[in-house]
């Protein structure tokens, strides 16, 4: 577990990711508030038309609508940047997971097994995945030990000759 601070950079695993979802989140509370106010003014319009005349009604919306129009672009405002935050946490303990496991498996198929096994930071998800993982590695490693243990004993030269480049290109780090 690594207990040192992060600069905000860090939470930007996989940006092109993150501001895709930022933006259309984005985009789903500024439609959100355009039909909000659109409703508003339709509701305020029909139940006003019933106690005021026309002209008053313009005059009530008049007073009442940039009381209207910036508590809705507030809330806008505020409630973007809650979910930007959201996202960008989320995001970084699904992707950074997703990324770390990724790279290990990567080393593996090189042909290079790590000695550690796979670790994520307290919190992040994907723990069955990164158990799996280290399963699977141990697995590995425990079938090239065999092989290395019997390539000696091996008499006839064309298998002892296969299972060596088989050991050369998988290689457990020490």
């Amino acid at each position: 577990m690594n207990n040192t601070k992060r600069s905000i950079k860090h939470y930007f695993i996989l940006p092109s990711f993150q501001l895709r979802l930022i933006v259309f989140i984005a985009i789903v509370v500024l439609i959100g508030s355009i039909i909000h106010i659109a409703f508003l003014n339709y509701v305020t319009t029909k139940n006003l038309s019933e106690y005021f005349s026309e002209k008053q009604i313009e005059q009530i919306w008049n007073i009442i609508s940039p009381a209207i129009t910036v508590s809705n672009a507030l809330s806008f405002i505020f409630i973007s940047l809650f979910l930007i935050i959201v996202v960008i946490l989320v995001t970084h303990k699904l992707i950074g997971p997703m990324l770390k496991s990724t790279g290990y498996i990567n080393k593996i198929n090189s042909g290079m097994i790590p000695k550690d096994d796979l670790k994520l930071r307290e919190g992040d998800e994907g723990l069955p995945l990164c158990e799996a993982i280290n399963k699977m590695k141990n697995k590995i490693t425990t079938h090239y030990e065999q092989l290395e243990s019997i390539k000696d004993s091996v008499k006839e030269p064309e298998i002892a000759s296969k299972l060596d480049r088989i050991l050369e290109e998988l290689r457990v780090e020490k």
